[in-house]
């Protein structure tokens, strides 16, 4: 039987690009479920906490066996991104219901993951990445800015996203992306951030 994960991210681009990034873990029986929140409305506590419980009761299969909630840092630390977030669901019925959620981060944004896999997002771009270092996407500073100005004039919509992703090898981005490998680690294990 295959272990199902909830994932709660963010927005549409997240939602879109994820099921790529993530799809070499159906080989590791890993099942992905993405959700984001209605109305393009940020990810808190009062947000989140309808998702997972929602998640218990609307499969067949089952409720997950765990929930990942993917924050993305927006230049802060991991721990200032995410503890907003945890601290509201402890004070929430949440955890007597289900307490198997873990945390996860994008450092910046799940776009800066995309610049370590520099060969392949060239293809996909048809064009040099400047001065942008493949070997420390993390540290790259808006990196959707970044990818908006080198897509030129098309505009990054949450299917460019998706189709940018589905070019891309998640082995090498986990090789470079500090967050990537913990976010994947989490979904694997829950052991990163919790």
């Amino acid at each position: 039987m295959a272990k199902r994960v909830l994932v709660i991210a963010s927005g549409p681009t997240e939602q879109n690009a994820l099921p790529k990034l993530l799809e070499h873990l159906k080989s590791e029986n890993i099942e992905i479920d993405i959700r984001i929140p209605s109305g393009h409305r940020q990810l808190r506590p009062n947000v989140v906490c309808p998702i997972i419980i929602s998640s218990q009761y609307d499969s067949d299969e089952g409720p997950p066996n765990k929930c990942v909630i993917l924050v993305d840092t927006d230049g802060k630390s991991p721990e200032e991104a995410i503890d907003p977030i945890r601290q509201g669901l402890l004070r929430t019925q949440l955890y007597r219901t289900f307490d198997n959620v873990k945390f996860a981060y994008a450092q910046w944004h799940l776009e800066a993951w995309y610049f370590a896999d520099a060969a392949n997002l060239r293809g996909y771009l048809h064009r040099d990445m400047g001065s942008i270092n493949p070997n420390e996407p993390d540290q790259i500073q808006n990196p959707k800015q970044h990818l908006q100005q080198l897509l030129g004039e098309t505009t990054y919509t949450a299917q460019v996203s998706a189709d940018i992703a589905a070019k891309l090898d998640p082995t090498s981005i986990s090789q470079r992306s500090a967050s990537f490998r913990s976010f994947l680690e989490t979904i694997r294990n829950g052991d990163a951030i919790t």
